[in-house]
């Protein structure tokens, strides 16, 4: 995250040298710099919340929790018997910029630098 907002920082510094003598190319390159920035920016955040989504939803095993249900239920004198339905697992869909070659190369890119 810190390369991120040296970057960032970078950039805009850039921008402002270039705002100032009014180069249309040094603009354009430094706006093209900041999407590229952006973009990776934007993948770095989805694959972190893929991450954390997966790993809260796999990380109690659905067992304990039946079994959990079931201590609470006994301690309180609760009939659970046919109330619950069995819960089907669905299969995980492909995040966005898994189907994406080209963000997946930078999101490894970005990797290899952390």
């Amino acid at each position: 995250m810190k390369a991120v907002t040296g970057s960032m920082a970078n950039i805009v510094k850039a921008m402002d040298k270039s705002m100032k003598s009014m180069d249309l190319e040094k603009m354009t390159m430094v706006m093209d710099q900041f999407e590229k920035q952006f973009e990776d920016l934007d993948v770095q955040s989805e694959y972190v919340e893929a991450a954390m989504s997966q790993s809260t939803t796999l990380s109690t095993p659905a067992d304990q929790v039946d079994l959990l249900i079931n201590q609470v239920a006994d301690e309180h004198g609760l009939e659970l018997a046919g109330k619950l339905g069995t819960v089907v697992p669905v299969a995980a869909t492909p995040s966005p910029f898994q189907e994406q070659d080209e963000l997946t190369e930078r999101l490894n890119k970005l990797k290899q630098k952390s």
